[in-house]
């Protein structure tokens, strides 16, 4: 999965497609990803924030990209 951060008051982070405030589409995450590892039949994942398996690079450093 991407992700692309931008400032919490930009334009972007603005272009909601799904309504609500932030803290009420950030429950809306969590709860649906709850269903889903439900419906995978897998338990939820143990790891925290902290030591999530994550790999931050920049656009450029990706092989993937042309």
């Amino acid at each position: 999965m991407t992700v692309r951060v931008v400032p919490l008051h930009s334009p972007e982070a603005s272009d909601s497609r799904a309504g609500g405030t932030a803290a009420e589409r950030v429950a809306l995450v969590a709860e649906l990803s709850e269903m889903l590892w439900t419906r995978a039949g897998k338990p939820l994942p143990a790891y925290t924030r902290a030591t999530m398996p994550i790999v931050v690079t920049t656009l450029g450093a990706r092989r993937d990209r042309d």
